[in-house]
C-alpha cells in the first residue's frame, strides 16, 4: 500500500493501490478525510470542520479552506488505515 499524504491528489489503481497525480483538471471523485475518532482525544486542528462520510455516515474532519467539490468519505471506507497522529 502506498503511503498517502493529506493535501495531495491520488488516483486509485486497478489493484486498489494509490498513485500520486498532479491536481486534476476536473474535481476528484472523492475527498478522503480522517475520522474525528482518529484524532488524539478527538481534538481537531483549528479551522477544521466536521461532516459525515458519504459512505458510512461516521463523523469526518476536513479543511474548508481547500476548494474541492467532491463527496467526502473516510479513509477506512477507501481502504486506507491512517497512521496514528502524535
Amino acid at each position: 500500500m502506498t503511503k498517502v499524504t493529506g493535501g495531495k491528489y491520488y488516483r486509485e489503481t486497478n489493484d486498489g493501490d494509490y498513485v500520486e497525480v498532479d491536481a486534476p483538471a476536473t474535481p476528484p471523485d472523492t475527498w478522503i478525510c480522517r475520522r474525528v475518532a482518529d484524532f488524539p482525544g478527538r481534538v481537531l486542528p483549528a479551522g477544521t470542520e466536521v461532516t459525515r462520510c458519504c459512505l458510512c455516515g461516521i463523523a469526518t474532519a476536513y479543511n474548508p479552506a481547500r476548494e474541492v467539490d467532491a463527496p467526502k468519505s473516510c479513509m477506512q471506507c477507501n481502504g486506507i488505515e491512517p497512521e496514528p497522529m502524535t
